[in-house]
């Protein structure tokens, strides 16, 4: 066979698998059908794996920053269209308008509902005030690893050792 067919079989076998891995796909046995497909030695299969991964964290990277850049530019938009907004009932209010109708836009001023102001919270009678139940307590996580490092059992928790892969 055409080795440059080869490689290009092989790279869509492993961005089928991205793919898959991707959109979180809950069947395993998909998953596991698809990596034994894939034809090759151990140490290349995983080699070629830990690309596929690190193209798919590069991409988690871009997708995160691309968030973020949305993010600040909504806020930006969004302060702007307030500022807009200001300027109209700025404008509207000095020149003693409570309407104006243009081609596009029919503009109003209207007043808001009224808006409760707190001057004392202290000052307030007891049937104005509502009393919320404390939040349950949560375990210190902290607290617990140290006793169970030290020898202490813990009824209730315990230790686990996970493993991860490191790619360097």
């Amino acid at each position: 066979m055409n080795p440059v067919f080869e490689a290009f079989e092989l790279a869509a076998q492993y961005r089928h698998l991205a793919e898959l891995l991707a959109e979180r796909h809950d069947d395993e046995q998909v998953i596991a059908d698809t990596l034994e497909g894939i034809s090759g030695p151990l140490d290349e299969r995983l080699e070629n794996l830990a690309k596929m991964v690190r193209n798919l964290e590069s991409a988690r990277r871009g997708v995160e920053e691309t968030i973020a850049n949305l993010e600040t530019r909504h806020a930006a938009l969004q302060r702007a269209a307030e500022r807009g907004r200001k300027l109209i009932l700025d404008l509207m209010q000095m020149a003693h308008r409570d309407r104006a109708t243009t081609a596009l836009f029919s503009l109003a001023v209207r007043k808001n509902p009224p808006l409760v102001v707190i001057d004392s919270q202290a000052a307030l009678p007891p049937t104005y005030l509502t009393y919320h139940e404390p939040p349950p307590p949560t375990p210190n996580k902290k607290a617990i690893a140290t006793a169970l490092k030290a020898g202490t059992p813990v009824p209730g928790a315990h230790c686990e050792q996970g493993v991860r892969l490191e790619i360097h």
